[in-house]
């Protein structure tokens, strides 16, 4: 007898494990399709930033949610994944950058969150290292967090396994099958899965996805580029310059990740290049030593780009999507792992529980009937944190 699913998700990055992993739990028959191998997509690339701080009560509970999680899975692995507190420093370069630093520091007080805006003179007696000419302020939060996204991707899939979630790898979807006004199962082989729910999780592949299943994403794809610095020895937060796009995070006491601002926008989930130009990361690198004087010996030692997707007002497309049992976890901007615990929302959704958070504002559905209208491209809120003061919800 053909094995019929209470839920298939499809897609084995972060966002796509923990939901497995809660709908398991829930007692739903579930299964993973992933197209490649677990985390083969940008889920494996993360930086790992996971702020602590935010302008918006959802995007807040939703970054502290992604903690917990990850302690969760810290108390039941034994510390294989852990979240590894490293602070953040944005540092500006304009005036306009010192006002929103103000102005953010503003609105996440009234959550109780808020960082500290700095003063350039403040900013050089605290980190010798930066070298503070031409900034005009910064704004530090001391909560911010380093999660591994290697070891995140293993936990995660091991939880969901035990929890009863079967995991197929190398298993493309071809569509969602679709009756009516209600999900039927998906289509693997030319053949069909029964499934009351499916749930897209798939990174820049949903929208090719769900084009084969009828229905368009607002979504638009770009690439994100990280370099390795080798000879980085230095004690410095997670540092990111607002104008020059750049951020600098510390994997090792000495090595750093150098990642460079959003590129190749629309490019071909198919068909693009795995491998940093080495002429844009050698551009970046010397703006990072003129912030860090003293990485001026510092080196590139390989890197990576990924692919991800950007929607029209820079929010992820979570929950219900179209047809009845259609849910969404997709459209990140490169914020899969500090916000996966929004997949996690959706999940709770998928069960019939209250999820943890109110996602109405952001469900997937504002862009319901969308049929394909062009956007422009945004980048924040950046996908390694809000720079501005403006959000959605």
């Amino acid at each position: 007898m053909v094995k019929a699913y209470d839920a298939i998700v499809i897609g084995a990055g972060l966002p796509g494990l923990l939901a497995a992993w809660r709908l398991a739990e829930g007692g739903f028959a579930t299964a993973v399709a992933e197209r490649r191998w677990t985390a083969s997509g940008s889920s494996s690339l993360a930086a790992g930033h996971v702020p602590q701080d935010s302008t918006s009560p959802a995007n807040l509970a939703i970054l502290r949610r992604t903690k917990a999680v990850v302690e969760e899975l810290e108390h039941r692995t034994g510390g294989m994944v852990r979240f590894a507190s490293v602070g953040g420093i944005g540092l500006s370069t304009s005036p306009d950058g010192a006002r929103l630093f103000r102005e953010r520091a503003a609105l996440a007080a009234r959550l109780g969150v808020a960082g500290e805006c700095l003063e350039p003179g403040e900013i050089a007696a605290r980190w010798p290292e930066l070298n503070a000419e031409g900034l005009t302020g910064g704004y530090y939060t001391a909560g911010d967090g380093l999660v591994r996204s290697q070891p995140l991707a293993a936990a995660l899939a091991a939880a969901a396994a035990q929890a009863g979630a079967e995991i197929w790898e190398g298993c493309p979807v071809e569509s969602v099958r679709i009756e009516g006004d209600r999900v039927t199962g998906v289509a693997i082989g030319g053949e069909k899965v029964a499934a009351r729910r499916a749930l897209v999780a798939a990174g820049a592949w949903s929208a090719p996805l769900l084009a084969a299943s009828g229905l368009r994403l607002p979504v638009r794809t770009f690439t994100l580029t990280a370099a390795f610095l080798a000879g980085a020895p230095t004690d410095l937060p997670f540092l990111s310059e607002m104008e020059a796009g750049f951020y600098a995070l510390r994997r090792s006491p000495r090595t750093l990740l150098l990642g460079l601002p959003p590129a190749d926008l629309d490019a071909d989930p198919e068909n693009f290049s795995p491998d940093p130009d080495p002429a844009e990361a050698n551009r970046f690198l010397g703006m990072l030593r003129r912030r860090v004087p003293a990485l001026r010996s510092a080196t590139i030692a390989g890197g990576w780009t990924g692919i991800l997707t950007a929607t029209p007002d820079a929010w992820p497309l979570l929950g219900r999507f179209g047809p009845d049992g259609l849910y969404l976890a997709t459209g990140f901007g490169g914020g899969g792992l500090q916000r996966m615990a929004a997949a996690e929302a959706v999940a709770q959704l998928m069960l019939g529980r209250e999820p943890f958070y109110d996602l109405s504002a952001g469900e997937a559905l504002r862009f319901d009937g969308y049929q394909g209208e062009p956007f422009s491209f945004r980048e924040g809120p950046f996908y390694y944190g809000e720079t501005g003061a403006a959000q959605l919800w």
